[in-house]
């Protein structure tokens, strides 16, 4: 005997898919979640390496090594 109205009839109802479908889209979108978390670490790390280009060290810096030699 089976059930009619069992768990996978009342998703592919509910959503317009099988299970296997389900399956499928919610893997689509994790994939597509990753994507976009890298994107964002790489967009930072262009940021990063900009900001360091223009950074220059002979600016007028103190960095107090004088301050040893005097006493």
């Amino acid at each position: 005997m089976t059930e009619k109205n069992d768990s996978l009839t009342r998703l592919a109802h509910a959503t317009g898919m099988t299970d296997i479908e389900f399956e499928e889209r919610s893997r689509i979108q994790s994939e597509l979640a990753h994507q976009q978390v890298v994107r964002q670490w790489e967009e930072d790390q262009e940021a990063d390496r900009q900001a360091l280009k223009e950074f220059s060290e002979n600016e007028d810096v103190d960095w107090g090594y004088h301050d040893q030699l005097e006493f």
